[in-house]
């Protein structure tokens, strides 16, 4: 009975506390009077981390090859510089009249940088989905939104104005998760466009009608399907007062936000007033691959993946593609930041055995780095390596700790089978880009929604669900055996080849630049 009274009035503060919010959380301010710059000229100020970046860097390269008039401007992190020029030479090679990006660097004050100030460990915001963990994610969640602390905040402000007042561009194109820049383009009064490798729910839930976004719609994190299941309802309730209330409040941004008026700047930090019905945002999200929201707001426009490709793998490295090409392949990467545990490497290394065992026609490569010590601070050995031996002695298994390739274009090469990814917008997206089956293991928000997601719409599975973010030998296996066997495997390998090809009708990197182009032409939205 408590347990019931308990959620019961949660649900209305819930209600209560999200319909404040609705009203009260402010929308990004409106510029009456754009400054213009010069027509044709765009500047790009993003994060560096991949994850982040890697829409944005797409953009840039499409816009360098097919849009050759747009003079590309790019601010950012140090190591976004080789990246750029990797892109620009690519560019030049497809088109001779495309152009450098022209790079501006930021202060290393980046996102990483700036989690590690205030005490954040990448590894900490792992959390199983669920109500379980609402508690502790929505402790992480403002962190997230803009981890700067107050005199790093306007560091990275008064370059970022510095630059956008050297360069004198028409457009401004922002990353939502660079909030010193955003501050800056807003006071220095620019035409601006947001890039996002996120869905329209997870950035608009506050723009669906009836309050939908309550009761309809998953939470992001909460690993629900869509629609919300009755059985769920009071779950997807509590979880969203969790998230939304700490999310208004941003307590940790009281010492910062006072340190912020006290300079000038008068637009309180939150995730809830990035734009307005004027400013225009571009997402990679797929009519019929992302869930269904009841509105769009305006000015946002649906892309699809936005894949950055430059070259074949077989150009990149010769002698891993030649492998890839000996058999189906299965490509195991769990992102860039991704160090695997004894207890995880233990379930896979067990997994991918039984899997090649059942499975003689196939071979597997997995991307592996092992974390370098564990809660206790210890480290671990090769023991259980011990099941793989066979498999790497016939040459049926690779492990690698780096790929000196892109991993989308191993997915192009048509030899993998399927992609078990984190759960990341990007991996969702390149796997749904080339037609590739997935098997998600997510670690924490987003990685949840993209995980069900998949499973949603027929493209892959949520593999080991029950166990998450710790997985079992057992449950792996069964998701190996989903994708690669019998009529679910045939299935999934159907949908996620019909949904492939929509998206390379018109990819989502080109439709980006065609808009971004537009409005670097015309200065003003459309």
């Amino acid at each position: 009975m408590l347990r019931h009274l308990f959620l019961g009035g949660s649900a209305t503060v819930a209600v209560l506390a999200l319909l404040v919010g609705y009203w009260t959380a402010q929308s990004a301010p409106r510029i009456e009077t754009i400054r213009q710059g010069r027509n044709n000229t765009v500047l790009f100020l993003t994060n560096s981390e991949h994850g982040l970046s890697n829409v944005f860097l797409a953009t840039v390269y499409t816009l360098l090859e097919r849009h050759p008039e747009v003079e590309v401007h790019y601010a950012s992190f140090s190591s976004m510089s080789r990246r750029l020029e990797r892109v620009s030479k690519r560019a030049q090679e497809k088109n001779p009249s495309a152009r450098s990006v022209v790079y501006h660097e930021l202060p290393e004050l980046d996102f990483l940088y700036a989690m590690v100030q205030i005490g954040m460990d990448v590894t900490g915001v792992i959390h199983p989905p669920g109500r379980a963990s609402a508690s502790s994610v929505a402790r992480n969640m403002p962190l997230l939104t803009s981890p700067w602390l107050g005199e790093d905040h306007m560091t990275l402000f008064q370059k970022a104005t510095d630059i956008i007042d050297e360069v004198d561009p028409s457009l401004v194109v922002l990353d939502a998760l660079l909030r010193p820049a955003i501050d800056a383009t807003w006071n220095s009064s620019r035409l601006h466009a947001f890039i996002s490798p996120l869905t329209p729910i997870e950035s608009f839930p506050l723009e669906q009608p009836y309050g939908s976004w309550i009761w309809k719609y998953p939470v992001m994190g909460s690993g629900i399907p869509y629609p919300v299941p009755w059985a769920k309802l009071l779950d997807n309730i509590y979880i969203n007062v969790q998230y939304f209330y700490a999310m208004l409040r941003m307590a940790h941004y009281t010492t910062v936000q006072k340190y912020l008026y006290s300079k000038g700047l008068a637009h309180p930090v939150n995730f809830f007033n990035l734009r307005n019905a004027k400013v225009p945002w571009f997402t990679q999200a797929l009519p019929g691959a992302s869930t269904p929201v009841d509105v769009i707001p305006q000015n946002v426009t649906l892309t699809g993946p936005m894949i950055l490709s430059l070259r074949p793998a077989e150009e990149q490295a010769p002698a891993l593609t030649e492998w890839l090409a000996r058999a189906p392949t299965v490509l195991i990467s769990l992102g860039s930041l991704f160090m695997w545990t004894e207890a995880h490497a233990t379930a896979m290394a067990q997994a991918i055995a039984d899997t090649l065992a059942a499975k003689s026609d196939h071979q597997i490569l997995w991307k592996f780095i092992k974390a370098p010590y564990d809660a206790e601070g210890t480290t671990y050995g090769d023991e259980f390596m011990t099941p793989l031996r066979p498999f790497l002695k016939d040459r049926r298994l690779k492990i690698e700790t780096w790929l000196d390739v892109q991993p989308v274009s191993l997915l192009e090469t048509g030899h993998i089978v399927a992609s078990v990814h984190h759960g990341g917008a990007g991996c969702y997206s390149e796997a749904l880009g080339t037609g590739v089956p997935q098997i998600v293991l997510p670690q924490w928000l987003d990685h949840y929604s993209f995980a069900q997601l998949a499973q949603d719409i027929g493209v892959g599975v949520w593999g080991c669900r029950d166990a998450s973010p710790f997985w079992k030998a057992e449950c792996l296996r069964d998701a190996f055996s989903a994708i690669l066997s019998g009529e679910s495997g045939d299935l999934i390998r159907s949908k996620a080849k019909q949904l492939g090809e929509i998206a390379r009708s018109d990819p989502g990197e080109q439709v980006a630049a065609r808009g971004i182009a537009k409005l670097a032409a015309s200065g003003y939205a459309s």
